[in-house]
């Protein structure tokens, strides 16, 4: 197998690091995509020895990464990034105009594996927005780790991502995809703000790759959003270059459902069109 490109270093110390993960990699292997590539052990291969993901980003999503570098820290990084004080800070730019010029708190409960309600709370907040195209971009910063709650909890407000296959509109997926570079799903990972297990505060920050911010600084409202989120300003970061071809084939089998979702749905419709 190809040697496998680093992935850009945040932030790193004896025990832990934090990379950029890039969109379209898997952050660990699963049943479907066994031998693709992944974060996991590009960040093995990077660090010489092994490593544990302390959170996860879905695969079409980027932004920041936390690895413990060493087993007896996994359990207390977790911890860290779990408690009341730490903030995960996500972008999320979404289909619609989004009305609120306030920040809104939303704590709609989700189920879990098990089919148990848990409580899930998450803060959103305008970045910007605009009706020619009609989207907006958010910060959204969850209070609570569940399953997609980023993505959920905007849709459940009316403005699902723009990407979004399982929790949004095809329709207007496809139009911006076949008529912009947005491309995949518009969920970044824009900060991490935790105090390490040794008493010793972590506040790293992740640019966007290049593919988010030719989308979004093409876009009418992208100095209201440099104004209200200056972590935007950042030089953008490269995405990886493509994988072999024998590394796609997984990772191209494990999207086929939201292909064929898209394969049959209706018209396309402009997105001034929509909520």
């Amino acid at each position: 197998m190809p040697k496998r490109p680093p992935l850009p270093v945040l932030a790193e110390g004896d025990e832990w690091i934090v990379v950029a993960k890039p969109p379209r990699l898997l952050v660990h292997r699963n049943i479907r995509a066994p031998r693709a590539n992944a974060a996991l052990q590009t960040v093995r291969d990077q660090v010489g020895k092994r490593v544990y993901p302390i959170h996860r980003l879905d695969r079409q999503a980027s932004g920041c990464l936390l690895f413990a570098k060493q087993r007896d820290w996994a359990g207390p990084l977790h911890a860290a990034l779990t408690a009341e004080t730490a903030v995960k800070t996500y972008v999320a730019f979404v289909r619609g105009w989004f009305q609120h010029d306030e920040p809104v708190f939303i704590d709609i409960s989700m189920k879990d594996d098990n089919g148990i309600l848990k409580t899930a709370e998450s803060t959103v907040e305008l970045l910007g927005r605009s009706h020619e195209p009609r989207c907006s971009l958010l910060r959204v910063t969850p209070r609570t780790g569940r399953y997609h709650q980023v993505r959920r909890h905007v849709r459940d407000l009316h403005h699902p991502c723009i990407g979004e296959s399982d929790h949004g509109d095809s329709r207007v997926n496809r139009w911006w995809r076949e008529n912009t570079p947005a491309k995949r799903l518009g969920l970044h990972c824009i900060g991490l703000q935790l105090t390490l297990p040794d008493d010793t505060p972590l506040d790293v920050a992740c640019p966007l790759f290049d593919d988010q911010y030719a989308v979004f600084s093409s876009l009418p409202w992208w100095e209201d959003a440099l104004e209200a989120e200056p972590r935007l300003r950042s030089v953008p970061l490269p995405r990886r270059p493509p994988r072999p071809a024998a590394e796609e084939a997984p990772a191209a089998a494990e999207e086929a459902p939201a292909a064929a979702e898209e394969a049959h749905a209706p018209p396309e419709v402009n997105p001034t069109s929509a909520k």
